[in-house]
């Protein structure tokens, strides 16, 4: 057994993905720009990004007959082999399906120009992502509405993650029209939920799948070190450890939220009972067009490049939709002339102090362990001398390790609970963060993964030995950055706008002393690990002879020159009341000072919550969604945006 390399890997990927495309076939509402048809229709609503919140959005604004709307994506199809198939997310990065964004200098950690992945195709970075189903607590929502945004509470958006979702109840026999449809082993000890917090019906998808042996591993390793069992992570309370719901199909492929929303018959164009929707590829979106009508600014339509590299323009009958993500939608504002100054060379719209500010993230820090070579990890299935097999079992029969999202089971923990002597210290020492929306939101998230993990996937294990890794998520930073443009020279001497994220990671000390503690608790937690016949645990990276319990400093100099982005950028154009001088939208999702101009994606959310980040975007969504409808229910006597212009 040989030990696999990144590029190879990718390079496999990268021919399923070109025989995906090569074998799929036209979809009727879908494709590039055709100037001389798409230019003669008038759209209600044009939706700017594809991605996880665009899909949703134009779904739900299409039930509505006769409603016609217009996506502008700078991607193209997910429906390829590497979308498919959970495992093979890490091999997204660095490809043409990724915006392949990276942060300036970090000065605070290690002046590292660091990864900022995000997905470039239809359905954004749930497309690309690890499928991981968690909503966040109570106290999160709570917070967000407790800042200036009613409706917002966890019971009001309660009913919004319901609503898309489309839980799978493991326990379904194979004959149910919602049984499982695949022939993997169920492990139920694991595969508990409360119903009273899931939806059935909604057209996402949520699922159990691949477990493997060391996963289990884990979760026992959490429980006898006294992290208590969840039974749902999505229930009553987010604390506590068990494996993760993934958004997976019941068939074992990737539920991205273009196959979950824009994929079932009848959905593009629609038509008929429902309204139609029309999705453009490989558009270059440059601004939002506004204008004064009636001594109010107002947005009418959009200005972007087609794939033909012609300069086109659509408007809006209704409203323009913002839906480019929490880098995406700022990048637009800014390049609209919306922002908190005056931009060179761009006429200056509106002042939005907020616009780009507050940009929050979670770093994630890995740690990784030298297993029993009897340890069941992804290592054996993705080998050279296992991969055919691996492939065959996944086209085949849904099952084994390229079912599996890699980040199998976490844990979601609070500093009181596994550091109280730290606590005590900082708040002794008076420097002491409470960054937790409240007494039952976690600090801390310790994802377990069966596999070596470092570097995004771009690092994997140096030798056929058997590997996993344990790495913590700081859920409520302390630190925050901005999102900002700036000019530079493109083809043909013209002027374009590159978007300039600085996340400013560890500028607040705060931050790597609470990854130091965390690193501190992992290493408990591979001792517990290395108790277990199966599985072992001895620490090879950075290893606790180099860097050990007691060294405080090299514990956070480690954490600042080794921590990654886990995908989760938001806030940068915050919800809040006209009061919050940083607020960008109101908490119907409007853009504070222009009209018919909305953003729904986690550039909303007014703080980012403990939380992986894709559901909770996807419930802005349908709540956006239902806000435009309630907005538009008498439609027949609001004057169109093209009869003012």
């Amino acid at each position: 057994m040989f030990a696999p390399k990144p590029s190879l890997l990718k390079g496999a990927f990268r021919i399923l993905d070109g025989v995906s495309r090569l074998t799929n076939l036209p979809e009727e509402g879908k494709g590039p720009w055709v100037h001389d048809k798409d230019s003669k229709e008038q759209y209600d609503y044009v939706v700017l990004g594809g991605g996880t919140a665009g899909c949703v959005l134009a779904s739900r604004l299409a039930e509505t007959p006769g409603v016609k709307v217009l996506i502008l994506e700078a991607g193209y199809s997910d429906d390829i082999f590497s979308s498919k198939a959970p495992a093979s997310y890490m091999m997204k990065f660095d490809t043409s399906d990724d915006w392949n964004f990276v942060t300036v200098p970090q000065a605070h950690a290690g002046n590292r120009v660091m990864k900022q992945p995000r997905g470039k195709l239809l359905g954004g970075t749930s497309a690309i992502n690890a499928m991981m189903y968690h909503r966040g607590g109570r106290g999160d929502y709570d917070e967000w509405e407790s800042l200036g945004n009613p409706g917002w509470s966890y019971q009001d958006c309660l009913p919004y993650f319901k609503k898309s979702e489309g839980f799978n109840d493991p326990d379904l026999p194979a004959t149910h029209v919602k049984g499982p449809m695949t022939s993997r082993v169920r492990k139920t000890q694991y595969e508990t939920h409360d119903p009273a917090y899931h939806g059935t019906d909604g057209p996402w998808q949520v699922t159990f799948h691949n477990l493997f042996g060391s996963t289990e591993g884990f979760i026992r390793a959490n429980i006898a070190e006294g992290v208590a069992f969840n039974k749902d992570f999505n229930g009553e309370t987010t604390l506590g450890v068990n494996r993760i719901q993934t958004f997976i199909q019941r068939d074992a492929v990737r539920s991205s939220l273009s196959r979950a929303f824009l994929k079932p018959k009848g959905i593009v164009p629609g038509g008929g009972a429902r309204g139609t929707i029309r999705v453009v590829y490989g558009v270059n979106i440059k601004r939002v067009l506004v204008q004064m009508c009636k001594g109010v600014k107002m947005a009418y339509g959009v200005e972007f490049v087609d794939h033909n590299n012609a300069v086109r323009q659509v408007r809006a009958v209704r409203e323009v939709l913002l839906c480019g993500g929490a880098f995406g939608s700022p990048h637009l504002l800014l390049a609209s002339g919306i922002g908190p100054t005056p931009q060179p060379s761009i006429p200056h719209i509106h002042t939005l102090p907020g616009v780009g500010a507050n940009l929050q993230d979670h770093l994630g820090l890995g740690v990784v362990f030298r297993a029993r070579n009897c340890c069941e990890t992804m290592q054996q299935g993705m080998a050279y001398g296992s991969s055919l097999k691996t492939l065959f079992n996944y086209v085949l029969r849904g099952v084994g390790p390229l079912s599996s999202q890699v980040g199998e089971a976490a844990n979601f923990v609070r500093l009181d609970d596994i550091a109280p002597e730290f606590v005590a210290r900082e708040k002794a020492n008076g420097t002491y963060k409470e960054m937790a929306s409240g007494p039952n939101s976690p600090h801390l998230e310790i994802i377990f993964a069966p596999f070596y993990v470092r570097k995004h996937g771009t690092i994997m294990a140096p030798d056929a030995n058997i590997y996993y890794t344990l790495i913590t998520l700081l859920l409520n930073p302390a630190s925050s950055g901005s999102v900002k443009i700036a000019s530079k020279k493109a083809k043909k001497g013209k002027l374009e706008w590159e978007t300039v994220i600085d996340p400013n990671y560890y500028s607040d000390s705060f931050d790597a002393r609470v990854m130091a503690e965390a690193v501190r608790f992992i290493r408990k937690l591979g001792r517990r690990l290395n108790q277990d016949p199966e599985l072992g645990g001895r620490e090879v990276y950075p290893g606790e002879q180099a860097i050990p319990d007691s060294d405080e400093q090299g514990l956070q100099q480690f954490a600042r020159e080794s921590s990654e982005t886990y995908y989760h950028p938001t806030t940068t154009a915050k919800m809040g009341p006209g009061s919050d001088k940083m607020a960008v939208v109101d908490s119907r999702l409007n853009v504070h000072g222009i009209e018919r101009l909305r953003v729904a994606d986690a550039s909303v959310f007014p703080k980012i919550p403990a939380a992986h980040t894709c559901a909770p975007t996807v419930m802005v969504a349908e709540k956006c969604a239902d806000y435009i409808k309630e907005d538009w229910q008498d439609s027949d006597k609001k004057e169109p945006t093209v009869a003012r212009l």
